[in-house]
């Protein structure tokens, strides 16, 4: 898949169906080739898909998604997003691909942004797939990411 068809069916996932935008294209692009992902990356590639989407680092920054209740907002999820970066930027490869499932796991319970956790989880699954070197398409991620956070 190329790059466009790989962000429009993140956006199909969440409903969007037009065609990507050029700069949605060039922040996936830009994001694969980093070599380690921090908290300013995510929030760059969050900011063009959904702007003005806050990392949820204060008290009262709390959002709730169908059934699932992400812990609370405040300096936790900043901790606990650090954490998660980590930890997904010394994975050794050979344990890549389990490891990228629990890490995009990890992240949507979290939901670390005020919005565009999905998206920037599926960028994030996306990334950790690409360095071990495995296929990449987006579509089950939809209903993983459901059955996750009713977990």
């Amino acid at each position: 898949m190329t790059n466009k068809e790989l962000v429009a069916e993140s956006n199909k996932i969440e409903g969007i169906l037009r065609s990507p935008t050029d700069e949605e294209i060039s922040a996936f692009k830009n994001f694969l080739k980093l070599d380690e992902i921090t908290i300013a990356d995510l929030q760059t590639f969050v900011n063009v898909y959904q702007p003005g989407a806050k990392l949820r680092n204060k008290p009262g920054m709390n959002v709730s998604v169908g059934n699932h209740s992400p812990p609370l907002g405040g300096p936790r999820i900043e901790e606990r997003l650090q954490i998660l970066l980590d930890d997904c930027n010394c994975m050794a490869d050979d344990y890549l691909p389990d490891i990228a499932y629990t890490t995009h796991m990890a992240y949507e319970r979290l939901h670390p942004f005020m919005d565009g956790n999905g998206r920037s989880g599926r960028m994030l699954w996306h990334w950790m797939m690409g360095h071990a070197h495995i296929g990449r398409r987006l579509g089950f991620l939809h209903v993983f990411y459901y059955q996750t956070l009713s977990c």
